[in-house]
């Protein structure tokens, strides 16, 4: 706190007077972040709108916010908490992860609206695209025992991410 009032250039006890303790303040740090590394994601689609491009470019976007440098230590510290069962690892979720879900169930409600793909259940619409692109290779990142995808990597991934989503979601006539 010393340093984070000293960085701000007010006194510890004005840091304390807005955020109740630590907690909030990190809570509000995540959110903050991670508000401003979603602003950039192209999740409004429209009829004119190429579907297959807008959704490698939204997978290429969620998949740079994923492999940040201070992404990846959130997601060790969410690891830690949660093993601890502290209550923060939910507030930590919320702030960051959820935020990139419900944006995800937002661009799947328009991609069925628009009929670019069936209209189905778009949490599990999420949850298939997250596995395709995160899945195993994720926690071995988390690990350190692999290495963040190279950009070419990651045009590959959401490639096939994209064609197995497809397969199954692709809308009726097409």
């Amino acid at each position: 706190m010393n340093q984070i009032a000293k960085e701000a250039g007010v006194t510890k006890l004005t840091i304390y007077n807005h955020f109740q303790d630590k907690a909030s303040l990190f809570t509000c740090a995540i959110e903050q972040t991670c508000e401003t590394l979603m602003e950039t994601r192209p999740f409004q689609l429209t009829a004119d709108s190429h579907f297959l491009d807008a959704f490698a470019q939204t997978c290429q976007i969620a998949l740079n916010i994923v492999y940040l440098p201070e992404a990846v230590k959130l997601e060790h510290l969410l690891i830690e908490l949660a093993a601890e069962q502290n209550p923060l690892a939910l507030q930590f979720y919320n702030a960051s992860h959820q935020k990139m879900c419900d944006g995800w169930e937002d661009f799947f409600q328009q991609a069925a609206a628009l009929g670019f793909t069936q209209a189905a259940d778009v949490e599990q619409q999420r949850l298939l695209l997250l596995s395709l692109l995160l899945g195993l290779r994720h926690l071995e990142i988390l690990l350190g025992v692999r290495a963040i995808p190279t950009p070419q990597e990651q045009q590959g991934i959401i490639q096939q991410s994209i064609e197995l989503f497809m397969l199954k979601y692709a809308p009726a006539s097409a």
